[in-house]
């Protein structure tokens, strides 16, 4: 399962990880459950542009980044990250 880590702004620039996340539950050990994330891409968006990378520095085409995570740009696009 993919999902957007914390959006983040550094001036006009706003950065979000996409994450891989996995959740298991081991119920032989009573109540235990193990968790991971893990960055695949890096979203940033200035004056409206979005640009998408790999984690570890190509850049990923639009088109592409939808068809490998669904939704994920459309969320980033809409999140308003205010100035801290």
């Amino acid at each position: 399962m993919f999902g957007l880590d914390q959006v983040i702004r550094v001036g006009s620039i706003t950065v979000a990880a996409i994450a891989k996340r996995s959740v298991r539950g081991h119920p032989r050990w009573g109540v235990s459950i193990h968790g991971t994330k893990c960055p695949v891409a890096i979203l940033i968006r200035r004056a409206d542009v979005t640009l998408a990378f790999e984690i570890d520095g190509p850049q990923i085409p639009l088109d592409n980044l939808e068809q490998r995570f669904p939704g994920l740009r459309a969320e980033f696009e809409r999140i308003k990250v205010e100035d801290a």
